[in-house]
């Protein structure tokens, strides 16, 4: 399975911006995706939405709701959600190199790596690679 990019976006350094994507540099073998089979079919088992005591339902009346006390919910619409959505920023400011001593190991969590876009983005992520 080709792999997919984790973030997508743009490094800026002064005036110069590039697209990057960004992909994790391990991968876990550790979870091997089982679906589950209908034996005498031989065909992957799905699971319905349903509601009990109404059975299945479709999609658009599904919102997303917290629970507040037991099975009493404040429902959230699509709108509520976007409006307490937490901006998102897509490019990466760099101001500063630093060498990898300099960074303390805790944060070195999981590795990545940065990849140019597109051949566009190629020539300047080599200069930034580079510096």
């Amino acid at each position: 399975m080709a792999a997919r990019a984790y973030w997508s976006g743009y490094l800026r350094l002064s005036l110069v911006t590039i697209g990057v994507e960004l992909y994790s540099a391990v991968t876990t073998q550790a979870a091997l995706p089982l679906h589950q089979i209908h034996r005498p079919s031989g065909r992957r088992v799905r699971y319905e939405k349903v509601v009990p005591g109404l059975g299945p339902v479709p999609s658009k009346e599904i919102v997303k709701g917290y629970e507040i006390e037991r099975d009493d919910y404040v429902l959230l619409e699509p709108d509520d959600l976007d409006a307490i959505k937490l901006e998102s920023r897509r490019a990466i400011d760099l101001v500063q190199f630093v060498g990898h001593d300099e960074i303390d190991p805790r944060y070195f969590e999981k590795p990545y790596y940065v990849v140019p876009r597109d051949g566009e983005a190629a020539e300047g992520f080599a200069v930034i690679r580079e510096a």
